[in-house]
């Protein structure tokens, strides 16, 4: 291996694999996690492999998923428990490291780099141990791929399912990306993957062999973002539970239904943008980097950041630049969407003393500081920007 060494796992068919030890008796048949069919979550939430093998898939209606499989089982979800098995798995990555990343209720990363000199075992050996463990103590079947990059370790966990190891390392690193297709990557969304694939884009190895210059042009900060994650070039800096609590500001919700247009989007957004910047000013902070997070209604997600040249905590950028995001990842024809995040980083207190940036608009942030009085004095109505989007 070479540089750190990340291990990205992920849980098989979670909810599913769940269920199915609640309820041993339904484990060898197809199985789907789904909600109420006279509500809006009357869809397939989650299936096991056997399902799968029907061609049933997350999202789709229950009517839609037993004309393919007049067999399947549908059961109800139970959170909870999906929550109780993922803490009793997060409390083995644990015993193995506490650089840990969550990535959703199924999936995290690990930072096992040091870890490897106290167990005196190979980073394959250890993912081992950790898979083998999951296995004895929780029943749950693991995959994990084993990397120096965050996004290379991703890759490495979706190839071998169930219950596989991957590694992608300095010596199967260009071998293994020429055999991906260009949207098995985390954050390559359709319309970004529509826009590589007229570039001739079309896998990751082209991806990797495309001028860094040339991506950014075509998607700005993103492309450099995609080039340097399938490179494997500063995407190894996990974001752990204790960092979230102080390095970060952010907001996240779940639509009362799915999202389907761009006014609903940026209507979101910019309620999102609106809470996040009143954090901000509350701790007195401004921030220099942004993250926007994309949860699809198969609850698949997408994910990138942009780091700006000048620090920001009004709401107008905020919801500008994660729009920026939004329209590289998602584009404008995008899969119903249930949930978006904004999560703001390379925070300063404005206390602190920096030289204030050419382009920061210290009107704008005077206003929005007036803006935050009135509100708390009058309430939340009493007055807010003009949301006109005719710019995009």
């Amino acid at each position: 291996m070479c540089k750190r060494v990340i291990l990205h796992i992920d849980m098989n068919n979670f909810y599913a694999s769940v269920e199915c030890l609640l309820n041993p008796s339904i484990k060898n048949y197809a199985v789907a996690v789904a909600g109420d069919p006279n509500k809006r979550t009357g869809i397939i939430l989650a299936k096991n492999y056997l399902a799968k093998v029907y061609g049933v898939k997350t999202g789709e209606a229950i009517w839609e998923a037993k004309q393919k499989c007049p067999t399947l089982i549908t059961v109800a979800p139970h959170f909870d428990k999906y929550q109780e098995y993922s803490e009793r798995a997060h409390k083995i990555y644990y015993q193995y490291t506490d650089l840990i990343e969550p990535f959703g209720i199924d999936e995290c990363w690990l930072d096992v780099t040091d870890s490897l000199k106290f167990f005196n075992c190979t980073p394959l050996e250890l993912a081992q141990k950790i898979q083998n463990q999951i296995s004895n103590e929780l029943g749950l079947s693991v995959s994990i791929g084993i990397s120096w990059g965050k996004t290379l370790a991703k890759l490495g966990s979706d190839m071998k399912k169930p219950n596989g190891l991957t590694v992608i390392d300095e010596n199967n690193h260009i071998d293994t990306i020429k055999k991906l297709k260009i949207d098995d990557m985390i954050m390559i969304g359709k319309h970004t993957a529509q826009k590589l694939r007229l570039m001739n884009v079309n896998t990751l190895y082209d991806l990797y062999l495309l001028e860094p210059k040339l991506l950014r042009h075509h998607f700005g900060i993103v492309g450099l973002y995609l080039h340097n994650a399938v490179s494997g070039i500063n995407d190894d800096k996990l974001i752990t539970p204790k960092d979230e609590d102080t390095k970060s500001v952010g907001n996240g919700a779940t639509a009362v239904k799915d999202m389907t247009n761009i006014e609903e989007i940026k209507n979101f957004l910019h309620d999102l943008a609106t809470k996040v910047s009143k954090r901000l000013r509350a701790h007195k902070f401004s921030a220099k980097t942004i993250h926007l997070t994309i949860k699809f209604a198969d609850f698949t997600y997408l994910s990138a950041q942009n780091t700006m040249d000048h620090y920001f905590s009004n709401e107008q950028d905020i919801f500008n630049f994660s729009f920026e995001i939004f329209s590289h990842l998602a584009g404008e024809k995008f899969a119903p969407i249930r949930a978006l995040r904004i999560c703001t980083t390379n925070l300063i207190n404005k206390e602190d003393e920096y030289q204030i940036n050419l382009f920061t608009n210290t009107k704008n942030e005077s206003l929005c500081s007036t803006i935050d009085y009135l509100k708390q004095k009058y309430g939340d109505n009493i007055i807010s920007f003009a949301k006109d989007y005719k710019e995009f």
